[in-house]
């Protein structure tokens, strides 16, 4: 009897301890940094629970989730976008409407001293605390630090490389796009670096933008000018057609004269498929014209 209340009294004691553990389990796209945290502690860093991992620890532990691996940030502007498009000015002072996606890595390499992840929690991360949710998605935390610490500077790398060229070839020469785009990759990286006091937390950014939408009105005056455009070229191949017709008829001029060049002209449009009204039952003879009937057979 007295083994049984033992067991007993031994397993009450064990509720507590196992009921206060701190436990934090990672996915393959995240990363955690431990805390000692406890009543009677101050709050130290422990260790980098990395992808794939579970852990139990006293109570009053603390775990900081992140996401790890290539992440996004959409500015197209829809429903699950992290950003709206963003306006530029051209070099000739023209508004065009910039969209894409951008993808990035947060550096979550973990030293035994908690490396950039680390110094990445205690500057910033903290302030945004939580950035995953125990579902393991990002939370709006962590939507908000990603538009001030990349989606300002990415609207302003835009802004300043849009000065640089006039909004007809960003919008309609691939060649300038391809450039724009190119440009901005490769100085993003700064640009967002010094928003984090020179710290690299975010690495790998990789561009893509969409064709920049210029104001309405500027489209509907481009597609304006392509209409005069091919009416004056349409214009130009009609005048050309008259003149080579002129041609022509100059040289049947000099060849038939003025009053054979006429009855030539009639014979043409009479002997046609469709003649017009009013052709003439018989042909004219022009003055001085010899005109030969052979006598009919057998006279």
């Amino acid at each position: 009897m007295r083994r049984t209340v033992a067991v007993t009294a031994a397993a009450v004691l064990m509720v507590p301890m196992l009921t206060g553990c701190s436990t934090v389990s990672t996915e393959s796209d995240q990363v955690a940094l431990h805390y000692d945290a406890g009543a009677f502690s101050s709050t130290t860093y422990q260790e980098c629970v990395t992808e794939n991992n579970r852990t139990w620890d006293g109570p009053g532990e603390k775990y900081y989730k992140y996401p790890a691996g290539q992440r996004n940030f959409d500015f197209m502007g829809g429903d699950d976008a992290e950003s709206n498009p963003y306006t530029v000015v051209s070099k000739d002072n023209q508004e065009l409407t910039v969209s894409g996606g951008l993808t990035f890595h947060l550096d979550t390499s973990c030293d035994p001293d908690g490396g950039m992840l680390r110094d990445f929690h205690e500057e910033i991360g903290l302030k945004f605390q939580p950035t995953m949710d125990g579902d393991g998605q990002t939370t709006d935390t962590w939507l908000e630090m990603l538009r001030f610490y990349i989606g300002q500077p990415l609207n302003k790398a835009l802004a300043t490389e849009a000065q640089k060229y006039d909004w007809l070839a960003l919008y309609n020469d691939p060649n300038t796009r391809a450039q724009f785009e190119a440009a901005i990759n490769a100085n993003l990286g700064n640009a967002v670096m010094a928003t984090t006091g020179g710290k690299a937390y975010f690495v790998q950014f990789n561009l893509t933008l969409q064709k920049p939408a210029p104001r309405k009105e500027l489209v509907d005056g481009l597609a304006a000018v392509q209409v005069a455009i091919t009416e004056r070229e349409a214009v130009k191949e009609q005048n050309a057609t008259v003149e080579e017709k002129l041609k022509q008829i100059e040289a049947l001029v000099k060849v038939l004269g003025p009053d054979g060049y006429i009855l030539y002209d009639v014979m043409q449009r009479c002997l046609g498929t469709e003649p017009p009204k009013g052709c003439p039952t018989f042909l004219p003879v022009p003055p001085g014209g010899d005109v030969q009937v052979p006598a009919p057979a057998g006279g």
